[in-house]
This record gives structure tokens, C-alpha cells and sequence, in this order.
């Protein structure tokens, strides 16, 4: 209508970006490493489980398809 992405778009392609970067880091990167950590927690709070930042990226790639894992395009 007024010729501006929808927000949600924004977001995804921001986040599949950043997921950019951070595959093509070295493995021994302290962004890879962080990846890494669990936290071990037995306390579990109300409601659903939040989203991590794997299972959003997921979601968004497989939204896009193929066309993420494509540089180029």
C-alpha cells in the first residue's frame, strides 16, 4: 500500500544475514563457541518453550528454500 516491506520480512532476512556471517566464521570464533553452550536448567516456567535462534533460522531457510543458501541471489 504505501510500498514498504512488511516487517517480517525485514526480520527474516536480517536474521538469515547474521546466520551468514556466523557460518562462514572460523570454528574456533567465540560466536561459533557460544553456540556450543547448553545451559542446564531443571526448573521449567509456564507456557511454551521460547524459540532458540537454531529453530528460527531453520524455519526461515526452510521458507526460503534453497535460495538462502545461495550467495549470489
Amino acid at each position: 500500500m504505501v510500498g514498504v516491506a512488511p516487517i517480517a520480512e525485514k526480520l527474516r532476512e536480517n536474521r538469515l544475514r547474521w546466520f551468514g556471517h556466523v557460518y562462514r566464521r572460523p570454528e574456533d570464533a567465540v560466536v561459533k563457541r557460544a553456540d556450543m553452550i547448553t545451559l542446564d536448567s531443571n526448573a521449567m516456567g509456564r507456557g511454551r518453550p521460547k524459540l532458540t535462534f537454531d529453530a528460527v533460522v531453520r524455519k526461515d531457510m526452510s521458507i526460503l528454500g534453497q535460495v538462502a543458501l545461495d550467495r549470489a541471489q
